[in-house]
């Protein structure tokens, strides 16, 4: 990193590994031909253990949202009754895009900072009869709160109803197991737990989901997140280009040399990790008198958000940060604007090194606001 660069400690983009970036930087590849199909699948491949899943994968050239876009509009029609679980900024975004499409919804709400609960849920699923399909975010990034979607799958699936997961933020950094636990949908994205730059949203689509993408083959909802026309390109011209668009081949380049990195690794190897930073940096959070926003139990491994001191909006205390020590933290959205911060440790460049500059620059902070009041 160049000494005028911000550190990048943000909920993603992540700051990706050398060699990542240097594929990312290698010449432009043809987006079509034998080389390019075989390379293609072999990533989707690998983009498949770490969902957990024996289904279809898509590398929709696009953010995390156009991901969830692809999946709530290719699986639902106008006027469908759905349940979303919101606990934060994200499921909002959930039920927004369900909006755009003109979807029915019914909202099964958990306060900021609390998981959904899967008896609640189930509750809904019991007095909306009528309801097809449940949509729920795994890692709420906005309050770094991890939701319980394995036992939210089970409940769903015993009333057969379909399955999507917002997995932006977790795929890669927190055990995914798609098919075991019963999600018919699941998108993510490039540029966090995977640890490439941002602008690829990989889907998946198991055999369940398939049944919901079919039901209803009139759907009007576009034609390039459409998951039928990328299955239609992915079986007529899958010998030299399975896809319907022209692909950022070197995203997808820098996206094939993130996910060797990480399955060299092993993705338990990465999991602890994860966890063994998170508690790192929680403690030394403590350690200076800032108090993580969740308790240990709730901890999420990839990120961490912590209150700041009384009285001061958090804006002011990363603006400092990064003007005076060159460190990008991301503050609290939606409710929990200016009243926390959050620390992302999803790059798989993150260290105990990179952590402990950050409490060193939050420690300042805190030194010299309590000078500015004295």
């Amino acid at each position: 990193m160049k000494e005028d660069e911000l550190m990048l400690m943000i909920p993603g983009p992540i700051q990706p590994a050398d060699n990542v970036l240097a594929a990312m930087g290698s010449p432009v590849r043809a987006h079509y031909g034998p080389e390019w199909t075989k390379f293609y699948n072999e990533t989707i491949a690998m983009l498949g253990s770490l969902f957990g899943t024996n289904g279809d994968v898509f590398l929709i050239v696009g953010s995390g949202s156009c991901a969830i876009d692809a999946c709530l509009g290719s699986a639902f029609s106008s006027g469908e009754k759905i349940i979303i679980g919101i606990n934060g900024f994200f499921g909002e975004r959930l039920r927004d895009i369900a909006e755009s499409y003109g979807l029915d919804l019914v909202i099964v709400e958990a306060e900021w900072g609390q998981p959904l609960r899967s008896e609640n849920i189930e509750a809904a699923i019991r007095l909306h009869s009528d309801a097809v399909g449940v949509a729920v975010v795994h890692l709420e990034t906005s309050t770094t709160i991890v939701n319980p979607i394995r036992e939210i799958g089970r409940v769903v699936r015993k009333h057969g109803l379909f399955y999507m997961v917002d997995a932006v933020s977790s795929l890669g950094g927190l055990p995914m197991c798609m098919d075991e636990w019963e999600i018919d949908l699941c998108a993510s994205a490039s540029q966090k737990c995977l640890g490439a730059p941002p602008g690829i949203g990989p889907v998946s689509v198991g055999s369940r989901g398939w049944e919901a993408i079919d039901r209803n083959p009139a759907k009007g909802h576009g034609w390039y997140g459409n998951l039928r026309v990328w299955r239609q390109y992915a079986i007529e011209w899958a010998d030299w280009h399975p896809f319907p668009v022209t692909l950022a081949t070197n995203n997808i380049v820098a996206l094939r040399a993130s996910l060797e990195d990480l399955l060299k690794d092993g993705i338990e190897h990465r999991l602890e990790r994860y966890r063994s930073l998170a508690l790192h940096l929680r403690h030394g959070l403590r350690k200076i008198g800032m108090t993580p926003y969740t308790s240990d139990e709730q901890m999420a491994p990839v990120i961490t958000a912590a209150f700041g001191p009384p009285d001061v909006p958090t804006s002011k205390l990363i603006s400092y940060l990064a003007n005076t020590h060159k460190i990008k933290i991301a503050g609290g959205l939606g409710l929990l604007k200016d009243r926390i911060i959050r620390i992302g440790h999803m790059s798989p460049t993150i260290s105990e090194v990179e952590l402990d500059r950050v409490l060193l620059a939050l420690n300042d902070f805190m030194v010299h606001e309590s000078r500015e009041v004295s």
